[in-house]
């Protein structure tokens, strides 16, 4: 099949971008000579900034219809063979009606979300119960491109890594981003005495210094006050202090990452680093970092049954426990057990050099 030209509206968020790379990346290797363009949101677009093989351009989603009809002035003398509608969104949807193309690709009927299956003439195929990573391989697999490589090629530049080892000061650490982005009815953070208390086990067990990340908001700088209040051993902080670039640079040497479901995870395990994901208020089925699912800490099934009365196999696949005491199902020894697990890997893999 010859495709000369493919454009991708994916916006956010900054998980979810990370987790379309490997399809970009697909597409790129079965097409090299296609003119791939990515449609993307401002602050995701930092994320992916220096990437090759494809066009970048940022829809301000702030800019609302004053910046969709500013990108159809943009696009105006470029029709695409495929537009690939990777987000369900309706904002998303509507944005792609200032885009040209022959063949407007969307998800399938279960996976259609607001209205899109409106906007497409085109479908990708079913593919009930998959990961989140395999929702977007489905778009590479539609123009029949090979997905059995998982490739992300993240872009990190020199002086991100400088900025990160001015963080660091040469100590082994670990990452803690504690706080996953606010969505109504949408409890995904563990406790501030959970985080406090494996800062302290990190330490006191394996030396190991904890730097905290977040964005320069007031959840993630309250955060970070209650867990150096609890904890006995300070961690770094620098909440609000490093850039998109600069937290991949921090991961990049972290001993392992620990979050809730949230975008710095995904990132983990698209740099090969150990991602710690405490999962109860969402399916690790279909949300768990993609690399690492065997470093999930695991409470989805007892959070469902706690608050919808129902397991797993008998509701919708990836439901939510939308109950905002629902990540109180994981224990601090869960966690500490998970640090175990990856410390005591990560040494038998020192020994192997």
């Amino acid at each position: 099949m010859k495709i000369n030209s493919i454009c991708v509206i994916r916006l956010s968020a900054l998980g979810d971008v990370c987790l379309f790379l490997p399809a970009l990346n697909a597409i790129r290797r079965s097409y090299p000579n296609a003119e791939i363009t990515w449609i993307i949101g401002k602050t995701e677009a930092k994320l992916i900034e220096g990437i090759s093989g494809a066009e970048i351009i940022v829809y301000d989603k702030s800019s609302g219809l004053r910046g969709m009809f500013a990108l159809g002035a943009k696009l105006k003398d470029r029709r695409f063979d495929y537009l690939l509608m990777a987000q369900e969104a309706l904002r998303a949807s509507v944005l792609s009606l200032f885009i040209r193309a022959d063949k407007r690709v969307g998800f399938d009927r279960d996976r259609a979300k607001d209205f899109q299956r409106f906007f497409t003439n085109r479908a990708i195929a079913p593919n009930p119960n998959c990961h989140m990573i395999e929702n977007y391989l489905d778009f590479a697999r539609f123009l029949g491109a090979t997905t059995s490589a998982i490739e992300y090629s993240l872009f990190i530049p020199r002086e991100a890594r400088k900025k990160a080892a001015a963080i660091a000061l040469g100590r082994k650490y670990c990452v803690l981003s504690p706080i996953a982005n606010a969505m109504r009815f949408n409890w995904r953070n563990w406790t501030s005495e959970g985080y406090a208390a494996a800062i302290d086990y990190a330490f006191e067990k394996y030396g190991l210094e904890t730097i905290v990340t977040g964005a320069n908001d007031d959840e993630n700088q309250k955060s970070v006050l209650e867990i150096k209040t609890l904890a006995r051993h300070a961690p770094i902080d620098a909440v609000g202090k490093t850039s998109i670039k600069e937290l991949l640079a921090l991961i990049e040497n972290a001993e392992f990452v620990l979050a809730p479901d949230s975008g710095p995870g995904h990132f983990a395990a698209a740099l090969n680093v150990p991602a710690i994901a405490l999962l109860a208020a969402a399916d690790p089925r279909r949300a768990a970092p993609y690399q690492t699912p065997s470093y999930v800490v695991d409470r989805y099934r007892e959070a469902l049954l706690k608050y919808c009365g129902k397991t797993p196999e008998e509701v919708k696949f990836g439901l939510r426990v939308r109950a905002a005491e629902a990540m109180k199902e994981i224990a601090i020894g869960d966690v500490t057990a998970m640090i175990d697990k990856v410390m005591q890997l990560s040494r038998k893999t020192d020994q192997t050099f």
